[in-house]
């Protein structure tokens, strides 16, 4: 029967769905647009579900009107997520549901839902779940096809309208066979219903116990790097090395926040790497500023077109925050790049700032953003445009003609020649930053021309969770650039998110701002993220105000998510079928990661110890996949090295056994490695000796240590900068995990230094402080600094 082939086709994960990539091959011809029809979504307050109020689809919203209609008619669920810079999601709402004669299908046979994935995220990430466990792979539109009971039972992405040359079933064909199976294989449906939904519950795990699970965030920081460093792209930077490259921004800030540490080489050529090559490559927007949603391609020459404010938000705190790092006056250019492109495209009359731009015009993908050589020679004339073509270039994007004169010309997307090396040397310079500057004017008169074409367009939302990402980003940049106007900026945002979205009687912040109306209640990530911004804010104006706002969004945040040491990430739990959980930061932070982030800068700003208790719970519930998966929850890893659990908390987390007595005993770093130092006075400097004693089994790192993520013994004196530290010879270990060997330290370890003639000698007493992990063939040890009091000689 069709209905098993189908259902044997959707678990064998050969059902295909069509890419969602520029330059694919165009779909079928949309059905015209009209306005003879109106729904229900006439009365959202949403972009996305405005642009299918016309539809003949007898559309309704998720909510209790549509479940209860399915429940009572005893009819299949057909919910189709999406967004409303969505390309693919543009093309189905074309060739399907603008189709009356397939809205007539769809209106007898489903209750029809839509639904704006920004404005519902626990709704995509519930059913983006059943998508991937049913396909093996997920992207939107993201259909879903449900029982009453909301148990999804077949799924897919775009679907075209009719069955393909290849014999893939269009939509009208799956939408028959499902109907036909919902009435004459009722049982079959329900029972793959029901595995899917086991499936789901399945791969959500369940709440922690309590007990403590062991876990060092130094020693999952560094498993992650390692993973980073190697899935890093020599070649065309970036991470990972498939035919696509997405910005990755958590793993951005975790190189980041390692380099500004370490200073590691290796760390500093991956993350350099990267940076460059979006910078330069088409993912940028060289006239209007900003950044696309990702490459279509490893060289980062065509995006995906759409415009997305958490990535923007995110990138410009990256590029202000490797400002500071490096000094290149390359990522100085891009931070006011991606600034001004908020201020002037996204930036909301009132305050805050919205959520996307379009990826498409007149129903093609990227068009408003390409350019023919043919059209550039015309605007700035031939000698000026062979100096612009110098330094830039144009990459095809196939089927790219707008009519007019150009067409069937080649058209594409503007970015710095490649390989750039031999770009600087074509121009005369090693500096691309000066290379660009004095192309501003060119790039200015392009920018006029473009203007006058057809815009993409712009979903209006104003976003929490990604508005708390910009502020903090705006501060950052406001500090690291010495603009002031940009920290008015992040002020004036935060002052309309607290005025709209905020309700201080009852405490609760709403997920988003459309038409001047705070709706939906708020997320996990909105509460934490904001949360971030104000305390970001705090440290810049010294305005305790901010402080004490964001110590209520985290009391808030804790009384509505917080549940037996895990965090929820919604509070709209009646009408969903699994309760999502955070599965790592992904494009973003997660709202569980910034919530560590929230606590422990709160604890550090207030000392009040209840942030670090619920701090402690928290990762404790995190330890074991954050441990399994480092990578996945960068943002976390970040958070707990910059801002460590606090002693009486961490304490707690730390690997324990059983004592003699039966009682769990701590195992630390400080438990298994002592010192002892002492001075003397020599003919012309002073002699400073500190000696370790590493228990048996137990090694420290040597220093140098063998890979820069490691943690090297290090020693530091109070009050004592002009010392000459020297670390004894290393012994060699070849432990599993490192099978080319790690240098270490084992037994007696003695560090001397040598200090001005009588710096020490005849002083007061001095403190060493010895930075310090102990480890076995097993387990490292959480790193600790051991002080030692230096005992004066004669």
């Amino acid at each position: 029967m069709r209905w098993r082939a189908l259902r044997a086709v959707t678990w064998s994960v050969v059902f295909a769905i069509v890419p969602w990539l520029a330059g694919s091959a165009a779909p079928a011809a949309a059905v015209a647009q009209t306005s003879a029809f109106t729904n229900r979504l006439i009365d959202a307050n949403d972009p996305y579900l405005l642009l299918h109020a016309h539809n003949p689809v007898d559309w309704y919203p998720w909510g209790p009107e549509a479940l209860a209609k399915a429940k009572q008619e005893n009819k299949p669920i057909f919910v189709s997520i999406g967004y409303s810079t969505c390309f693919w999601c543009h093309v189905a709402e074309r060739t399907i549901y603008s189709n009356p004669e397939i809205a007539k299908l769809m209106n007898r046979w489903f209750i029809n839902i839509k639904v704006d994935r920004e404005q519902r995220p626990d709704l995509d990430s519930i059913y983006m779940l059943a998508t991937e466990l049913m396909t093996g792979s997920g992207g939107w539109p993201n259909n879903v096809f449900l029982t009453p009971d909301l148990k999804p039972f077949y799924a897919g992405s775009y679907f075209p309208p009719s069955d393909d040359a290849s014999g893939r079933p269009g939509f009208v064909t799956i939408i028959r066979t499902l109907h036909a199976a919902w009435v004459d294989h009722h049982q079959d449906v329900l029972q793959q219903a029901d595995e899917v939904y086991a499936a789901m519950r399945g791969l959500r795990p369940p709440a922690a116990s309590g007990a403590a699970a062991p876990f060092n965030p130094a020693v999952a920081l560094s498993r992650a790097l390692v993973e980073v460093l190697n899935d890093s792209d020599p070649v065309n930077g970036g991470i990972g090395s498939g035919p696509q490259k997405f910005p990755r921004e958590p793993i951005l800030a975790l190189l980041l926040s390692e380099y500004r540490s370490s200073h590691s080489t290796k760390v500093r050529e991956a993350l350099v790497g990267a940076l460059d090559a979006m910078a330069l490559g088409g993912l940028h927007d060289h006239l209007g500023g900003g950044f696309h949603r990702y490459s279509t391609e490893p060289t980062w020459s065509v995006p995906h077109f759409e415009k997305m404010l958490y990535d923007n938000a995110q990138l410009l705190g990256v590029f202000a925050e490797a400002y500071q790092l490096t000094h290149s006056p390359l990522y100085g250019q891009v931070v006011n790049d991606v600034a001004g492109y908020l201020t002037q495209q996204m930036a909301a009359p009132r305050g805050g700032f919205y959520a996307a731009q379009d990826a498409e015009v007149d129903g093609r993908e990227g068009v408003s953003y390409l350019w023919s050589r043919k059209e550039i020679e015309s605007i700035l004339g031939n000698s000026e445009a062979a100096t612009f073509f110098q330094v830039y270039s144009l990459t095809p994007v196939p089927n790219a003609g707008v009519g007019g004169d150009d067409v069937g010309a080649e058209r594409g997307v503007l970015r710095v020649r490649i390989p750039v090396a031999d770009t600087l040397k074509r121009v005369g310079t090693t500096d691309m930053a000066s290379a660009l500057a004095a192309l501003a004017p060119h790039r200015a008169r392009l920018l006029a021309v473009r203007e006058r074409r057809a815009q993409p367009a712009r979903d209006e939302k104003i976003v929490v969770a990604w508005n708390g990402l910009a502020i903090d980003a705006l501060v950052r940049s406001a500090e690291v650039l010495r603009q002031p106007a940009y920290l008015d900026l992040a002020t004036r945002t935060a002052e309309r998110l607290w005025k709209d979205a905020y309700n201080p009687r009852t405490g609760e912040l709403r997920h988003e701002i459309f038409r001047g109306r705070a709706q939906v209640h708020g997320y996990l990530d909105d509460y934490a993220l904001l949360g971030i911004a104000f305390l970001s804010l705090a440290d810049a104006t010294r305005e305790t105000v901010w402080r004490d706002r964001a110590a209520r969004l985290a009391a808030a945040l804790l009384s509505r998510f917080f549940r037996e040491g895990t965090l929820a990430t919604t509070i709209a739990a009646a009408d969903l079928v699994i309760l999502p959980q955070d599965d790592g930061d992904n494009t973003m932070p997660s709202g569980t990661s910034a919530t560590v982030e929230l606590l422990a800068r709160l604890q550090a700003a207030t000392g009040q110890p209840d942030y670090a208790d619920v701090m402690q719970r928290i990762v404790s519930g995190l330890a074991s996949t954050v441990r399994d998966h480092p990578q996945v929850w960068a943002s976390t890893l970040v958070a707990l090295n910059r801002y460590p659990v606090p002693e009486s908390a961490e304490a707690q987390q730390r690997t324990a056994r059983p004592s003699a007595s039966g009682q769990p005993s701590v195992l630390n770093t400080a438990d298994h490695v002592r010192a002892r130092g002492e001075a003397h006075g020599a003919l012309d400097h002073d002699d400073i000796t500190v000696t370790l004693v590493v228990d048996k089994d137990y090694h420290v790192n040597a220093n140098p240590a063998s890979f820069d993520y490691l943690i090297p013994t290090r020693l530091s004196i109070d009050g004592l900068t002009d010392i000459r530290v020297t670390y004894p010879a290393a012994i060699v270990i070849k432990p599993k995990f490192a099978p080319d060997g790690l240098k270490v330290y084992e037994g007696t370890v003695t560090i001397r230094a040598i200090a001005p003639k009588d710096t020490v000698v005849g002083g007061k007493p001095i403190v060493g402080n010895v930075r310090v992990q102990a480890c076995n063939d097993e387990i490292c040890l959480p790193p600790a600094t051991l002080s030692v009091t230096i005992e004066i000689g004669r």
